[in-house]
C-alpha cells in the first residue's frame, strides 16, 4: 500500500518543502545584552514530503531532531533563524502569528512524552475536544458524538471520556495524545518519537496503529526515533541528522542498503543482528560528540570519522544529490572539479593562517 501511495504521489507538488532551515538559541550575552554566543540546534536542513508518505528521522540524541520538529510548528517563542518553509505550496515563515494560527490545525505534533503533554485538570474528553472545537472543526451539537469517532479510531473506550490522565497506563495516554492530533483533521503529523517511552507489545500496536490511520485519513508524518528498526518498518524515506545538519536523505531502500555517509555507517552498524551466527560489524566512532555551541570547523563528522581526509578539516562539505534521489554531505563523493577548487581554497586558508600567526 504504502508502494501505491508513493506512485500515486511522483508527480505532486510536496506537502511539506523545507529549504535550508535554521534555529539558533542564545547561550551567553555581553554586558549591552547582545548575543555574543548560539548553539545550533538545527544548521542548514533542506528536505521535502510528498502528501501520504512518511519520512522518519534519526540520529543522536542532542543533535537537533525534536527542535527541527518544533521549528516548523513554531512551538518556540522566538521565530528561526534562517531558511523558508513551504506548506502546500504556500511559503509560510513570513506569516504572522494571526495568520499562522489559521494553519495549525492542518500541521499537528504527538510529543515524546504523553503524560507531561496532557493536563492533569482535563478529562480526555476535554482534552481531544478542546482545540476542535476552538478552530470550529465540529459545533457544540455534534461535539460529544464527534470526539466519541474521534477516540474510537485510536482505540478509546467511550466510557474514557468523563476520566483523567492519572488513571491511563502510558499506551492509552499515548493514543490520547494522538486522537488529540486527530481531532482537528491535520494533513501533516509530526511524531517526536511517539513510541520510546512505552514497552516493545506496546510500541508494536501503536506503530500499526499509526500505519493504519496514515492509509485511512491520507496522513503525512515526520517520524522521528532513535530506534532503527521502527524507522525501516513505517518510513517511506529517511534523513539521518548529526550536529544539526542533515548529513544524510534518501528512500528507506537506498538509506539502509546503500548506506553512504560514515556517520550513517556507524549508526546502522550498532543494530543488533537476531542471528548468533551473523558476525557484526561494528564500527566504533571516536572521541565525543563536539559541542553544537562550538562545532568544528569544515566538516561537523571529520573529528570523529576515520576516513577523514585534509579537506575535511578545512571545508565543509556541500549537502548534494550523489544517486538519483539520494542526498549526501560527504566529501569522500566529490568530483574531481570540487577537489581541484577545494584545495585552492585549503590553500588560500593556510596561507591566512600562517600570515595571521606572524
Amino acid at each position: 500500500m504504502d508502494k501505491e501511495i508513493i506512485n500515486q504521489t511522483n508527480n505532486q507538488e510536496p506537502l511539506l518543502k523545507v529549504d535550508n532551515l535554521s534555529k539558533y538559541f542564545v547561550v551567553a550575552r555581553s554586558f549591552f545584552g547582545k548575543p555574543i554566543k548560539h548553539l545550533k540546534a538545527v544548521d542548514g536542513i533542506s528536505f521535502s514530503i510528498k502528501k501520504g508518505t512518511t519520512l522518519g528521522i534519526v540520529g543522536e540524541s542532542g543533535c537537533g531532531k525534536s527542535t527541527m520538529g518544533r521549528t516548523i510548528l513554531r512551538l518556540y517563542d522566538e521565530k528561526h533563524d534562517g531558511g523558508e518553509i513551504y506548506f502546500n505550496g504556500k511559503e509560510i515563515t513570513s506569516l504572522s502569528n494571526r495568520e499562522f494560527d489559521k494553519l495549525r490545525p492542518n500541521m499537528q505534533m504527538i510529543f515524546q512524552d504523553p503524560y507531561a503533554s496532557l493536563s492533569p485538570r482535563l478529562t480526555v474528553g476535554e482534552i481531544i475536544g478542546e482545540s476542535a472545537l476552538q478552530h470550529g472543526i465540529v459545533d457544540k451539537k455534534n461535539y460529544h458524538d464527534y470526539i466519541l469517532s474521534v477516540m474510537d479510531m485510536c482505540g478509546l473506550q467511550p466510557h474514557y471520556f468523563e476520566r483523567y490522565p492519572h488513571e491511563f497506563s502510558g499506551g492509552q495516554r499515548q493514543r490520547i495524545c494522538i486522537a488529540r492530533a486527530l481531532a482537528l483533521k491535520p494533513d501533516l503529523v509530526i511524531c517526536d518519537e511517539p513510541v520510546s517511552a512505552l514497552d516493545v507489545s506496546i510500541q508494536a500496536q501503536i506503530i500499526n496503529m499509526l500505519i493504519d490511520l496514515k492509509r485511512t485519513l491520507g496522513l503525512t508524518y515526520i517520524f522521528i526515533s532513535h530506534d532503527l528498526s521502527v524507522v525501516k518498518h513505517i518510513s517511506d524515506e529517511v534523513g539521518v541528522m548529526y550536529l544539526g545538519s542533515m548529513v544524510e536523505y534518501g528512500s528507506k531502500e537506498e538509506i539502509f542498503n546503500n548506506t553512504l555517509h560514515p556517520y550513517t555507517q556507524a549508526l546502522f552498524s550498532a543494530v543488533p543482528v537476531p542471528n548468533p551466527h551473523v558476525k557484526m560489524n561494528r564500527v566504533i566512532l571516536k572521541g565525543d560528540i563536539p559541542s553544537p555551541v562550538n562545532p568544528p570547523k569544515g566538516g561537523k563528522f571529520h573529528t570523529r570519522c576515520d576516513k577523514c581526509m585534509e579537506v575535511c578539516e578545512y571545508i565543509r562539505p556541500k549537502y548534494k544529490e550523489v544517486n538519483n534521489g539520494h542526498f549526501c554531505a560527504c566529501h569522500l563523493y566529490n568530483s574531481e572539479e570540487e577537489n581541484l577548487a577545494f584545495n585552492d581554497e585549503i590553500a588560500k586558508i593556510k596561507e591566512e593562517e600562517a600570515s595571521s600567526k606572524k
